[in-house]
């Protein structure tokens, strides 16, 4: 008789990941995860010892496979706007990894600008954007957490099929608000 194989973390998190993708984050349990990773439900405790370190884990999962995607344009001058495509990208084809990261209790903190800073994409971003408009650090920091405030309003709307923005038009209207506000900083000056 074959030995069984052995399930991996890494597969575990790749099924829950897949299972959120298609059936949204609550659909996230202990048997559906055995049952798409074709074991018993044992396999799935051995790596975590309780649900909700399963479900923290697949947010972290999910955080790093899309970091890595951020990340791979990071070099190119428009790091900004596709980050800004990304996330409505997201929004409109994967509503429900975007509801995982956005809209679900795992992305929390009292301090928005300080869970932000603990990405890797978000840091890269608020450099890009403090020296692409050449803000102070606080400048910076105010008028980056208010256009990401507007970019996630709306992808919001986008994931939740209130509002159909086309992705020019979201990117537009972020890109003048942010300039509105960078102008209004500087005195009038963009």
């Amino acid at each position: 008789m074959a030995p069984k194989q052995k399930i991996t973390r890494e597969q575990l998190l790749e099924v829950a990941f897949d299972i959120t993708r298609k059936e949204g984050f609550s659909a996230v349990t202990a048997r559906s995860v055995a049952k798409a990773a074709g074991c018993s439900i044992q396999p799935v405790f051995s790596p975590f010892d309780t649900m909700e370190a399963l479900r923290t884990a697949t947010f972290d999962y999910a955080c790093e496979h899309f970091m890595y995607e951020i990340m791979e344009k990071k070099d190119r001058p428009d790091f900004i706007a596709c980050t800004s495509r990304w996330v409505l990208n997201l929004a409109r084809k994967e509503p429900n990894l975007f509801h995982l990261l956005y809209l679900s209790d795992s992305f929390q903190g009292d301090n928005l600008w300080n869970v932000m800073m603990g990405y890797e994409s978000n840091s890269k971003m608020a450099a890009v954007f403090r020296e692409s408009y050449g803000l102070e650090e606080e400048e910076c920091k105010d008028i980056f957490l208010r256009g990401y405030l507007l970019l996630h309003g709306i992808a919001t709307m986008i994931a939740t099929n209130h509002m159909n923005f086309t992705d020019d038009e979201a990117a537009e209207m972020v890109k003048r608000t942010v300039e509105d506000m960078v102008a209004g900083a500087s005195g009038g000056e963009s």
